[in-house]
């Protein structure tokens, strides 16, 4: 594994060498990406079940030791995998950057962020891992930046500030840990004999830590502003990957802790609600990059849920509960990686065809780019949680889990598994209305406006492609879930000795597409045996109410999501926006969902930040006698405060 890392390593750097010549480095480093993620995914694939170990040779710092057991070679795969079709699909998108950055400094960093998730994955000790993390952190908040434009470093910082919330956290959770194993190697701390109080405190720790990364409510805030901001290929290894690398630490570590029943209802409770505020501001945005963005909160809040039935199982001893809850966590990350990574880079399509990330000023686009269409069409359906794609195929699990754990006795898990069942009906309805309004508004109906439809067409194969691969799996792992299921049981078994992988039992796709296909058929065969429907059809042009249909009466995205806006306005803030040019021109209307917890939140606590640092900025005189003195105070305190407490 060893060499992977080097040769992830290598490629970031000559990409950055090659800073005069950024075509060169363009093509190369993207190109080495995508053959060495190819490699990468084929080797972590062949070692499932293994345990890999690696030590860092010579002596830096603290001798890191990388080690992957097989839930860490299962992410490393997940990573190599959706790294290697965006690296594929780079080699023609990064080119729209051209002009906004140096694309040797792109595919540097594009290259030395697949080598920092992978090696946080594998890392053995609490200081590789943070100082990998932090790492991971500001190359993604760069990536961020190279899509340079109004508004950029802003979003960049609330990202970081985020970020550093969680990073804290995580910290203070590494550091009680390490002390309470007597080690500051993952490998030593073992399940930790502690009390359930300290047992839970350190959990919400890990929760906020990583949670807070991987986008779960109430932390989303961050995603509709870092996604809609950073390039595409960007936004798919973030969404798609890394924030399963937080998920990855959230259960390795949760796991090293005395599990109750405590663990699971708070993981019911958070999954339900990133279910249902994720997916309600999904359906809400106008910005299909939003929308996407959005649906990761609702996404990762499916696969909390499943981990929620996990951690309660191995409380109460309920082996098929925790087994079920395990597989549908473990099934929803692999498939969301997929169906997500997807999703944003054809929103990278769209944009660089078109030039606009707003729905309602598109429209038709199918016409133009029939293969994104088509391959979009099958990201909305693997996300939509409709059969025989994989996203159907986790959320059946997901559904099997919560319905064993409602059925117990009590009335806290059924209170909480009726909320995850509700959430996960509710978020699942709202899914296919947020990307069947985001479909139907970008690619289906007449153009809205006539100069950017003349303009677009269909993108270069060496982009359509990758997007085709990564649609594959989608209706691979959908039609083969059964395999998969079999092999995510067998791997989670050891988590739970008691349980039997066998008890695990999914549908067969292959007859559910059967059925599906012969309730297609039926109605055409009994209108051709009945003889109906058979007289001359009139072709004409469409019309309504007597007049010639035109752009301007077709539903638009506001207008499609009217009700529901109306019905929860009390939670889906929004601002409207009217524009007449003219006593008889159109007016136009624009509505703009704001998020109710940036507005309560997040906003207060910046602003009064921003006013406590003008405050101490009268310390900031440019005094060098004064300088001095601060430093004199602060390490009189300093040993004031370690004489009297260490």
């Amino acid at each position: 594994m060893e060499t992977i890392y080097t040769l992830f390593l290598l490629a970031s750097l000559l990409s950055i060498v090659l800073y005069k010549k950024p075509l060169w480095a363009h093509r190369l480093g993207f190109a080495l990406a995508s053959l060495f993620s190819l490699y990468a995914a084929i080797f972590f694939f062949s070692h499932l079940g293994e345990t890999l170990v690696w030590k860092l040779p010579g002596s830096f710092i603290s001798a890191p030791t990388f080690r992957l057991d097989s839930l860490g070679m299962l992410f490393s795969f997940l990573i190599s995998v959706v790294a290697f079709a965006v690296s594929l699909f780079s080699l023609d998108y990064a080119r729209f950057y051209e002009k906004k950055a140096n694309l040797a400094v792109f595919a540097s960093l594009m290259n030395a962020f697949i080598l920092s998730m992978l090696l946080v994955v594998a890392s053995d000790g609490v200081f590789s891992f943070m100082l990998l993390w932090e790492v991971m952190t500001l190359i993604s908040a760069l990536l961020i930046l190279i899509n340079d434009g109004e508004g950029a470093s802003k979003k960049a910082m609330i990202y970081l500030g985020i970020a550093q919330l969680g990073a804290f956290c995580l910290m203070v959770a590494f550091l009680v840990m390490a002390s309470l194993a007597g080690s500051f190697e993952f490998s030593e701390f073992g399940r930790l004999d502690i009390s359930e109080g300290a047992s839970i405190a350190l959990f919400l720790l890990l929760l906020v830590g990583l949670g807070s990364k991987a986008g779960m409510f109430p932390f989303h805030v961050w995603l509709p502003l870092a996604y809609g901001q950073c390039p595409s290929n960007a936004s798919a290894l973030m969404s798609g990957v890394m924030i399963k690398v937080a998920l990855f630490a959230f259960i390795k570590f949760s796991l090293l802790l005395p599990l109750s029943s405590t663990f699971g209802y708070i993981l019911l409770l958070f999954g339900g609600l990133s279910v249902l505020f994720g997916v309600l501001y999904a359906v809400v945005a106008n910005d299909y990059k939003a929308a996407i963005a959005y649906s990761s909160c609702e996404n990762v809040g499916i696969i909390f849920l499943g981990l929620g039935a996990a951690f309660y199982g191995i409380g109460e001893n309920l082996p098929l509960v925790a087994l079920l809850g395990f597989v549908a966590a473990l099934f929803h990350i692999l498939n969301h990686a997929l169906f997500k990574s997807l999703l944003f880079m054809l929103s990278g399509n769209l944009y660089t065809a078109t030039g606009s990330k707003e729905m309602d000023s598109l429209g038709g686009i199918h016409k133009k780019m029939p293969f994104t269409s088509i391959l979009f069409l099958v990201a909305v359906l693997a996300i939509g949680a409709l059969p025989p794609l994989n996203g159907f195929a986790s959320e059946w699990v997901t559904y099997q889990a919560m319905l064993q754990g409602g059925v117990e006795e009590g009335i806290a898990p059924r209170l909480f598994f009726t909320f995850g069942i509700i959430a996960l009906a509710v978020g699942g309805a709202l899914a296919i209305m947020a990307f069947s309004k985001a479909y139907g508004a970008l690619f289906l109906g007449l153009p809205r406006d006539e100069a950017i439809y003349e303009g677009i067409q269909e993108v270069s194969s060496v982009r359509l492609w990758p997007l085709a691969f990564l649609a594959s799996l989608c209706v691979g792992l959908g039609i083969f879930m059964g395999e998969v299921v079999s092999l995510l049981s067998t791997m989670v078994a050891s988590y739970i000795p008691t349980a039997n992988a066998e008890d695990a039992s999914t549908l067969s796709m292959p007859l559910v597409v059967l059925v599906m296909l012969l309730c297609a058929v039926v109605p055409f065969v009994l209108l051709y045996i009945t003889k109906a429907n058979h007289t001359p059809i009139r072709v004409t042009e469409p019309w309504a109410c007597g007049f010639i249909y035109n752009k301007n009466m077709q539903i638009g995205s506001n207008a499609f999501t009217g009700d529901i806006r109306r019905a929860l306005r009390f939670l889906l803030r929004y601002e409207s926006e009217s524009k007449m040019e003219g006593y008889f021109s159109r007016v136009t209307y624009k509505k703009k969902a704001r998020d109710l917890f940036w507005d309560r939140l997040y906003e207060p606590v910046i602003d009064w930040v921003m006013e406590a640092a003008d405050k101490i900025g009268i310390f900031q005189n440019g005094r060098t006698n004064l300088y001095a003195g601060y430093i004199l105070v602060y390490l009189c305190l300093v040993l004031i405060f370690g004489y009297y407490h260490l």
